[in-house]
């Protein structure tokens, strides 16, 4: 199942029962199989997996505070036409991921600027709680119609605010 999260589950803090989850303070978690057609040569899933995993967590984030976007038939499904786009992502692996595995993938956000997202990610065992990736991505805000950068919409501060259960400091800088 992509792209859930689980009040009073994993998304409140807790994989398998265990209170002590390097993914305790992320508001979005999301469960995944590892597949054997995921492997690579060298008897572990392969680096690039990650990303998807990141970016599936990501996509359930954003769905959850309504910055989903135009689709891709161009229907607006945000005020404005503003949608997310991907910017930059980067992952640290900390330990290799094995068939067989049940994994959860955890996305919150560490900043809001002007017009830019930064979220943290993790990859963690769903049964143990092992990290085994932890990384960050930026999306920025985006007029897709215009292809333009714009400012992150006060709704959208606000419902990561809600999300997150605080409050973010106005944007310092003005570059993304």
């Amino acid at each position: 199942m992509h792209g859930m999260s689980f009040p009073g589950g994993a998304g409140s803090g807790t994989l398998g029962g265990m209170s002590a989850s390097p993914l305790e303070n992320f508001p979005i978690v999301v469960p995944f199989t590892v597949h054997w057609s995921e492997m690579d040569a060298f008897g572990h899933v392969n680096n690039a997996r990650t990303f998807t995993w990141f970016e599936s967590a990501r996509i359930a984030y954003l769905a959850r505070i309504g910055l989903t976007g135009p689709t891709a038939a161009g229907a607006d499904t945000a005020p404005g036409g503003v949608g997310p786009i991907l910017a930059t992502t980067q992952a640290d692996y900390l330990r290799p991921v094995v068939f067989p595995a049940r994994l959860v993938a955890g996305a919150r956000v560490t900043r809001i600027g002007n017009a830019s997202i930064t979220f943290e990610h993790a990859v963690a065992g769903e049964e143990d709680g092992v990290l085994y990736t932890r990384g960050s991505s930026v999306i920025v805000t985006l007029r897709y119609a215009a292809h333009e950068k714009v400012p992150v919409p006060q709704p959208i501060r606000a419902a990561i605010e809600a999300l997150e259960g605080r409050s973010f400091s106005p944007a310092s800088d003005t570059s993304r």
